[in-house]
């Protein structure tokens, strides 16, 4: 058995960290998927072209992300409705929930969600200062990942600021 931390994905940061070239920062961690963010991602994904569809295929095949299915309790899927989470993003959370595992959610209203359930969060950004602090990716390539992680995903400037600080404190 691996001793790598054990994570449940959401759609939004494999989108991201594919576009910007960033998805090897998941191989740290046994990463599974529920297969409602598979047919997002990768099965609506190669249906409208989107090139990191293919990616994440890619990645799936090579084993760094398990597609799993997961069913929800009633009250749990009554609950997140109520949060506003979607339906993978609630099914990232309860296997996160149930399973003790790192959730990987940009969406802020999951995330929020999530950690009100003593879940841990990390999202793409996360990923990219944990890359660089554990040597996975160096130094300039988190720069220009953060660049990248700014045109592909909505980053205010106090968040880009906030990130970058981070990137320079752990190099």
């Amino acid at each position: 058995m691996s001793s790598r931390k054990s994570a449940v994905s959401n759609a939004g940061p494999l989108i991201h960290l594919s576009k910007a070239h960033l998805l090897d920062l998941i191989k740290g961690y046994n990463t599974m998927i529920p297969s409602a963010v598979k047919i997002e991602v990768v099965d609506k994904g190669k249906e409208k072209g989107f090139g990191d569809a293919l990616i994440v295929e890619q990645a799936i095949e090579e084993g760094l992300l398990k597609v799993i299915d997961i069913k929800a309790d009633k009250r749990f899927v009554k609950t997140s409705n109520i949060a506003g989470l979607h339906k993978a993003e609630m099914l990232v959370v309860y296997y996160a929930y149930k399973h003790d595992v790192l959730a990987f959610l940009d969406d802020e209203a999951a995330r929020v969600f999530a950690r009100e359930l003593g879940i841990t969060v990390r999202g793409s950004l996360g990923l990219l200062v944990e890359g660089v602090k554990e040597g996975r990716v160096s130094y300039s390539e988190g720069l220009r990942g953060l660049d990248n992680l700014a045109e592909i995903m909505y980053l205010n400037s106090n968040v880009y600021r906030l990130t970058l600080k981070m990137l320079e404190k752990v190099k």
